[in-house]
């Protein structure tokens, strides 16, 4: 076994760091577990691309709240789907070819994993050694209602000891029907009732029930040397989560080798409150009570005080006052810890792990900085006796289980050069071989440009993400992203909204006059979500005039989602006027003749850019005699996942521009 994979074994075998091998259709991530105590390894191979489109989901929606019934996920998040196995003697065997979530170590020498049934189920699986027979402990349930992806994405398994904890879905049924909703309620009980009974699980402890839990709805479960789980055991229990976000939680401490674990309730609390911390190496559970005047944190096992800090404490990480830094309320602008401060340009607003060795990210107004809160230690010595050539080709390099795609750009180069001009960055992709077609300009965030590559730089178009603009059709055209400030816009009112579109639109005519004199015909505009937002009401509210107009995944009637748009928090009685502009559908009759491409996911996860709200624009467009064109995506979300969606929706809009090429530059 070399080096590298001792320190691995020596790691936590629970959280290890996925490795990106290729690039493109075929990129995959493959992760290395090793049994802390006997070093056999297992390998899930994800590929990030998956060849089919996922199952369709069933989405509920309330108030900018998408929850999925099928999955049990409030916001559904990436779990880790790919080929499993595991490798003896440097022999890899694979044990399953449809892998979902990480496997866990159990006992001396024995892997649970998770793997998915044609029916889409999840069943959880134990073995032992390579080739022996599996032993079926039941179907789990897809997720967790209200938890976010973790460092593997999503976990189905969690450790506690040398045993496996899963959930046992339940597949509960509601008992009351709705009638008429109260919209003064937030959270009708008809609703709470449909989440939840479709979460209903029973935390399952390798394959017997947890003793002395009930069943419930899962809400918080942060895994550590111990197991914090919040669980709503009733439908009152989970409304009263949903408004307040208490919940009860429980300790789940390991009491031996096949003995149950101890279970104590913590208590009715915020879920965010209790949390396992790093305290002189040990993970241990805390709770921090946060009050308007001082910040205390406990022990959970005994309830005792671990530090006290006398100032209100918004944002931290770590314990405050012992392992941490937090922001005072008094002082928004000054960053503390022990033993050290640092005051920040603007309104500190969060907090993120990051900056170093013990650091974090500080996030303001201006943007993201690195602050070091303990010096990095020293990295390791280089090996001069190294070969790069053969640490390339270790076997923990290969890729075990790699399904093969064709990538239509890999090795494909291109040029970019990236200005700035009238508040604008702006970007320019393009190859040789396509200066003289009809150029693409695409609205996207200003924080997604590299603003610091000024000047022409080569890249290869495969090495972009596939789906996005430049690796779609970098390759028939050139393509010209502006970068739009979004958070600029959530303060902005009517005119200076359309001053910006028109401005946008502006900057990428004048870029493209100075870099393509030779590109005769108008350019076609584009955009993403709120980019389609944005390029929609551009075109129908006068301030750009394209050859045509490809919209993926947008949002076209802003009273649909008053639970905010973007960064904008404004309501239909602060900002009437924004409502109506950002509202395209009755400005449908302005479409001038441009032509319209709209294109979503039937299961677009974003509740302000369901398909609804792309066949409502499509509808309005064809009653007002537009030339419009809608193509919904089954199995797709909010951002295309599989490859076979990918390519046949960059087909599509490769062809659509193509037979509608032509005309002149227009203002």
């Amino acid at each position: 076994m070399t080096q590298e994979l001792r320190t691995v074994r020596e790691a936590q075998a629970a959280d290890p760091s996925p490795r990106r091998l290729r690039s493109g259709l075929n990129a995959m991530n493959v992760r290395m577990f090793v049994h802390p105590g006997s070093g056999a390894r297992a390998v899930l191979e994800a590929p990030v691309y998956r060849t089919f489109p996922r199952a369709r989901m069933d989405l509920l929606r309330y108030r900018a709240v998408a929850y999925d019934r099928l999955v049990g996920d409030i916001v559904p998040s990436v779990v880790p789907f790919g080929y499993l196995g595991v490798v003896e003697d440097g022999d890899p065997v694979l044990l399953t070819d449809r892998a979902a979530g990480p496997p866990v170590p159990r006992g001396a020498r024995g892997w649970v994993f998770a793997h998915v049934e044609d029916d889409g189920r999840v069943a959880v699986d134990s073995c032992r050694a390579a080739g022996a027979d599996r032993t079926r402990w039941g179907t789990s349930t897809r997720s967790l209602l209200g938890l976010r992806p973790d460092p593997l994405e999503g976990a189905r398994l969690w450790s506690l000891g040398d045993r496996a904890v899963w959930l046992r879905q339940e597949h509960g049924h509601r008992r009351t029907v709705p009638l008429r909703r109260d919209d003064a309620e937030p959270w009708p009980r008809a609703l709470v009732e449909d989440l939840f009974f479709s979460a209903l699980c029973t935390l399952m402890l390798d394959d017997a029930p947890v003793p002395g839990l009930p069943p419930g709805a899962v809400v918080h479960l942060d895994a550590g040397e111990s197991l914090i789980v919040g669980l709503a055991a009733t439908p009152e229990e989970l409304a009263a989560f949903l408004r307040e976000d208490h919940v009860a939680h429980h300790l789940l401490a390991p009491a031996g080798a096949q003995a149950p674990p101890r279970v104590s309730k913590v208590g009715d609390l915020p879920r965010g409150s209790v949390a396992h911390r790093v305290l002189d190496g040990r993970s241990t559970p805390v709770y921090t009570e946060r009050l308007a005047d001082r910040t205390t944190s406990y022990a959970v096992e005994d309830g005792s005080i671990i530090a006290v800090v006398d100032d209100g404490v918004d944002h931290y990480t770590g314990v405050p006052g012992r392992s941490g830094a937090w922001v005072e309320r008094g002082r928004p602008r000054l960053l503390r810890w022990e033993g050290g401060s640092w005051e920040a340009d603007g309104v500190i607003e969060s907090l993120r792990p990051g900056g170093g060795a013990g650091g974090v990210e500080v996030i303001t107004a201006a943007g993201p900085a690195a602050v070091p809160l303990a010096e990095a230690p020293p990295g390791p010595e280089p090996d001069p006796d190294s070969d790069p050539a053969a640490d390339a080709s270790r076997p923990q390099d290969r890729v075990l289980w790699c399904p093969t795609a064709d990538d239509p750009v890999s090795g494909r180069s291109a040029f970019t050069a990236t200005r700035v001009l009238s508040g604008h960055v702006v970007e320019l992709v393009l190859t040789e071989s396509v200066l003289g077609a009809a150029p693409l300009v695409w609205f996207d965030s200003s924080r997604t440009l590299p603003i610091q590559l000024i000047g022409l730089a080569g890249v290869d178009l495969g090495s972009r993400f596939p789906g996005g603009v430049e690796w779609c059709h970098a390759t028939s055209r050139p393509v010209v992203r502006v970068g739009i400030d979004y958070e600029a816009l959530s303060h902005a009112d009517v005119e200076g909204l359309l001053a910006q579109l028109h401005r946008a639109w502006n900057t990428a005519l004048d870029v493209i006059a100075e870099e393509l004199p030779e590109s005769s015909a108008a350019p076609f505009l584009g955009g993403h979500s709120f980019g389609a937002a944005l390029a929609a009401v551009a075109v129908l509210r006068r301030a750009a005039s394209p050859t045509g107009v490809l919209l993926r995944s947008g949002a076209y009637d802003r009273y649909t989602t008053p639970g905010g748009f973007e960064h904008d928090n404004r309501t239909v009685a602060s900002a009437p006027d924004l409502y109506g502009a950002m509202t395209v559908l009755p400005q449908a009759h302005a479409h001038r003749g441009i032509p319209f491409l709209i294109t979503c996911g039937d299961s677009d996860e974003n509740s302000a850019t369901t398909p609804q709200q792309s066949l409502t624009l499509y509808e309005n467009l064809v009653l007002c005699g537009a030339d419009a064109t809608l193509a919904v995506f089954p199995g797709e979300g909010h951002s295309f996942e599989s490859r076979r969606a990918i390519l046949e929706r960059r087909d599509l809009e490769d062809e659509w521009m193509f037979a509608r090429s032509g005309g002149g530059m227009k203002r």
